[in-house]
C-alpha cells in the first residue's frame, strides 16, 4: 500500500504542477472560464491515461524498494518546485532519479536514457519553429473562420482537452509505469484518476498557470492556441514511440516561438534564460544528485 500511496501522491502533484502546461495559454488569454479548463483538463488526462498509458509499460525496470525510494524523491522535488511556482515535468524529474539510480548500481540503460534526453533537445527547437510557423499561417489569411471569437473559443477548447489527452498519455502513463502497475488493475486506474482530480482541483499549480499564461508576454486570443499545436504534435510523436517528454519544454517553447512571429521584443531573454535553468536544468541535475546520493548511502548500508 506504501507504493500505491506515493503513486497517488505523485500524480497529484505532477498534474498540479503541470496544470501551467494545461492551462497556461488559455488562462494568459482569458479565452476560457477556469471551471472549463478544470473540467476539459480532467477528461483529457484521465482518457489519455486510459487510452494510451499503457504504451510506456516495461521501460523502466526497478526493484519495489527503489521505486518506493524513487517515489519520495520525486514528490519531494516537485512539492519543493509547485510551491515555487516552477512548471517542470514528473518525466523529467523521474528521468533523473533514474539516472542517478543507474549511476550506483549499472549503466545498462543508459543509451535508453540518452535517447530520451536527445529528443527532448529537438523538441525545444522543433516546437519554436512549429508554432513559429502556425502563428504565420494564421496571421497571413485576413478572413477566415479562425478570425471569430466563437471559433477562437471552439479552437481553445479543443487545444486544452488534446493537450490534457497527450500529457495523460504520455506523462501518468509513464509515471504509472515507473510505478510497475499494470495496466489492467483496477486499483491502480481508481488510484490514477483520484490523483488526476485531485492535482486540477486541489493542487491546481496556480502561480504555475500564471506562469505561462502571462508571464513572459500578454498572449492574444489567436496566439493562445499555437502553443498547443507544436505541444499536442510532439508530445504524441513521442509516445507512439514510448519516449516520456517533459510538456513544460514542449509549451514554454511553443510560447516563445509564437512571440518570435509576433514579433514581441517585451521578453526578457534573462528571464527566459532564468526560467530555463530554474525550471529545466537545475531540477534534472538536482534528481540526479539527490538520487544518486541517496541511492549510494542505502547502497553502501546494504539497505537496497
Amino acid at each position: 500500500m506504501v507504493l500505491q500511496a506515493l503513486l497517488l501522491t505523485a500524480v497529484a502533484i505532477a498534474v498540479g504542477n503541470n496544470m501551467g502546461v494545461i492551462a497556461g495559454p488559455a488562462a494568459g488569454s482569458r479565452i476560457l472560464r477556469r471551471t472549463t479548463i478544470s473540467a476539459l483538463a480532467i477528461a483529457g488526462l484521465s482518457l489519455g491515461y486510459l487510452l494510451e498509458g499503457w504504451k510506456f509499460l516495461g521501460g523502466v525496470s526497478l526493484p519495489r524498494n527503489a521505486m518506493e525510494v524513487s517515489f519520495t524523491l520525486a514528490i519531494i522535488i516537485l512539492v519543493m518546485l509547485t510551491v515555487s511556482g516552477f512548471v517542470t515535468s514528473i518525466t523529467q524529474v523521474f528521468v533523473g532519479i533514474y539516472i542517478g539510480y543507474l549511476l550506483t548500481y549499472g549503466f545498462e540503460a543508459m543509451g535508453e536514457i540518452l535517447k530520451i534526453l536527445g529528443f527532448w533537445c529537438v523538441t525545444f527547437l522543433s516546437s519554436v519553429i512549429v508554432a513559429f510557423l502556425f502563428v504565420k499561417l494564421i496571421a497571413s489569411r485576413k478572413t477566415g473562420m479562425i478570425s471569430s471569437l466563437l471559433a477562437l473559443k471552439l479552437a481553445s477548447i479543443v487545444m486544452v482537452f488534446i493537450t490534457a489527452y497527450t500529457l495523460g498519455a504520455n506523462t501518468i502513463g509513464f509515471v504509472v509505469a515507473f510505478a510497475g502497475q499494470s495496466a489492467g488493475d483496477l486499483f491502480t486506474v481508481a488510484l490514477t484518476i483520484s490523483g488526476i482530480i485531485v492535482g486540477v482541483l486541489v493542487i491546481r499549480g496556480r502561480r504555475g498557470v500564471a506562469k505561462l499564461g502571462s508571464g513572459f508576454y500578454g498572449l492574444r486570443y489567436t496566439s493562445s492556441v499555437a502553443p498547443y499545436v507544436s505541444t499536442l504534435i510532439l508530445t504524441e510523436i513521442g509516445t507512439q514511440f514510448s519516449i516520456p517528454l517533459p510538456m513544460s519544454i514542449s509549451i514554454f517553447s511553443g510560447m516563445l516561438g509564437t512571440a518570435l512571429a509576433m514579433r514581441l521584443r517585451l521578453i526578457s531573454r534573462r528571464r527566459v534564460a532564468t526560467y530555463i535553468m530554474l525550471s529545466w536544468v537545475l531540477p534534472l541535475i538536482l534528481s540526479i544528485m539527490l538520487s544518486y546520493i541517496t541511492f549510494k548511502v542505502l547502497y553502501l548500508g546494504r539497505i537496497l
